[in-house]
């Protein structure tokens, strides 16, 4: 097993060497953008992939096994980014006229919005990959979960209509004669067997979820049993349903493809060696990015969701509900009434022991101390003691009293027998 920070420092300098090549891409875009709608969508394109991987590369040392699943649709964009460089140059210097159509440019036998359609699908699938770094470093809400079921969806989707391009582009490819221009068909073929590993990843992911879940849901009875299961639970069946018929059919493209690569070397009919690496980089990448899907889908089943119905606090009472088998709660209705105290959270074992420490220890514990004591104070001294206490100190303080207050009469009788005294 490789060392996960010789795999970290690798992928890092993968992530890092694609930034580079994607700001530079950029910067030539920019020179050529001039008012060109296709030219100012793909700076946009490129300006969100270049965000995407610098969120990579500030995690690049926390999850290894993701890291590597991601470090060939990194390369890839890296690739492609250069290349397209390369073409944009090309088509500058094969124009004669300072006005340019950019969407005749010819790349990798489709166009611009092609190639942007290709950087969304990779940027797509490096970002389902942070979600799932996200997902195992910290607790997700339900919500935040269904966006992110939603993203691995469309994600699986853009790779599947990618992939029913290269079908055609193949088609194309058989009727062309030896030696013409083509898109590579290694590289391609490399691309899409790692794009379906990472959606098969990600739909055993989801599927995991929902097994997690179905034990740990407690909610009330519904008023009407055709409602009685909630509508979150039904977009993630229908996202799975989505994930594994988007799955079989990759898988049956990938098929066709092989079959059409193997027929085409049988009968003679390939491209050049490059070329051919190039689709069988691309196949790769593809394979990586739905691998990379099949493993968000199963982070996503591990975030156990708790369900309730409702809770309501009344009165003078004091409500704790909380969980620590499942990361969240869904809540559906929660009502504190009157001078009620409620608290609805998941935590720890060892939070909750510390909770039940400190809530009841402080607002419980006191009054039952202060009780205990004049308990003990009654037990050890007699009722009548304490009465005939209370009055001997009474009398002492009106002694003390009396003596620190001088009357008008007694100053003049004091006076007067200090007189006295002097004159004998």
């Amino acid at each position: 097993m490789a060392d996960p920070l010789s795999i970290s420092a690798s992928i890092l300098g993968v992530v890092t060497a694609a930034i580079v090549t994607t700001r530079s891409l950029k910067e030539t875009v920019q020179r050529f953008r001039d008012r060109d709608r296709s030219l100012r969508r793909l700076v946009e394109q490129l300006t969100d992939l270049i965000t995407v991987l610098d969120a990579l590369q500030e995690v690049a040392h926390v999850e290894a096994s993701m890291l590597t699943l991601l470090e060939g649709p990194v390369d890839r964009c890296r690739q492609l980014c250069h290349e397209f460089q390369d073409a944009m140059e090309d088509f500058k210097g094969k124009s004669s006229m300072g006005f340019r159509d950019w969407t005749k440019m010819e790349f990798m036998k489709g166009d611009i919005n092609e190639f942007m359609d290709t950087l969304s699908g990779y940027k797509s699938t490096i970002s389902v990959g942070l979600g799932t770094i996200t997902l195992q470093m910290s607790k997700a809400t339900q919500d935040v979960l269904e966006r992110y079921s939603e993203m691995v969806q469309d994600t699986s989707y853009d790779l599947k209509i990618h992939l029913q391009r290269i079908d055609e582009k193949m088609a194309l490819f058989t009727s062309e004669i030896p030696g013409a221009s083509n898109i590579d068909l290694k590289d391609e073929r490399a691309v899409t067997a790692h794009c379906i590993r990472i959606c098969e990843d990600a739909q055993s992911y989801l599927d995991s979820l929902v097994d997690q879940k179905r034990p740990s849901r407690l909610q009330t009875p519904p008023a009407h049993p055709a409602t009685a299961e909630p509508t979150s639970f039904e977009a993630h069946r229908e996202t799975h349903k989505v994930l594994s018929d988007n799955r079989n059919n990759v898988a049956e493209h990938l098929g066709r493809l092989r079959e059409r690569y193997d027929r085409l070397v049988s009968d003679g009919k390939a491209a050049s060696d490059r070329e051919t690496s190039r689709l069988e980089q691309d196949i790769k990448a593809l394979k990586e990015c739905l691998e990379v899907c099949e493993l968000a889908s199963g982070e996503v089943s591990r975030q156990r969701i708790h369900t309730i119905g409702e809770v309501v606090a009344d009165g003078d009472s004091d409500q704790v509900v909380v969980t620590t088998l499942a990361d969240v709660f869904d809540v559906k209705k929660a009502l504190s009434k009157g001078r009620s105290a409620q608290l609805i959270g998941s935590m720890t074992d060892e939070s909750l022991r510390q909770l039940s420490q400190d809530r009841y220890g402080s607002r419980f514990g006191s009054s039952a101390r202060v009780e205990t004591d004049v308990a003990t104070h009654a037990i050890v001294e007699n009722p009548g003691t304490n009465r005939q206490r209370q009055a001997t100190l009474d009398g002492q303080r009106r002694e003390l009293s009396s003596r620190a207050r001088a009357y008008p009469n007694e100053v003049r009788k004091r006076a007067t027998e200090g007189d006295k005294k002097d004159a004998e």
